[in-house]
């Protein structure tokens, strides 16, 4: 009985250690860019009608107001990280131009 006890306890362990392949999550972190919300901006709208469209940037100048920059990366559990950059320069309070990869 002390076997087959020990046995099975011993093959639980092994089959948790790198038999099979360890599961990794995707990680997904910033704004979403769609093609449809991109569409939708045009030259001379205000911060607040980009923000509308595109939500909150990650990534705010503190020390100057015309420049909104999002980005989006995604990390599959087993893969190459991909990572989308939009950035809107405004000029006296319109937007100017899109810029985008």
């Amino acid at each position: 009985m002390k076997k087959i006890i020990s046995l099975v306890l011993i093959g639980f362990i092994l089959s948790g250690c790198s038999l099979f392949r360890i599961h990794k999550r995707d990680i997904a972190q910033g704004n979403i860019i769609t093609q449809g919300e991109v569409s939708r901006l045009h030259i001379g709208m205000t911060p607040l009608q980009v923000k509308e469209i595109m939500g909150n940037p990650v990534l705010v100048n503190i020390f100057s107001n015309e420049r909104l920059e999002y980005v989006y990366t995604f990390q599959p559990g087993y893969g190459n990280r991909v990572e989308k950059r939009l950035i809107c320069l405004f000029q006296y309070g319109r937007l100017r131009e899109i810029l985008g990869t």
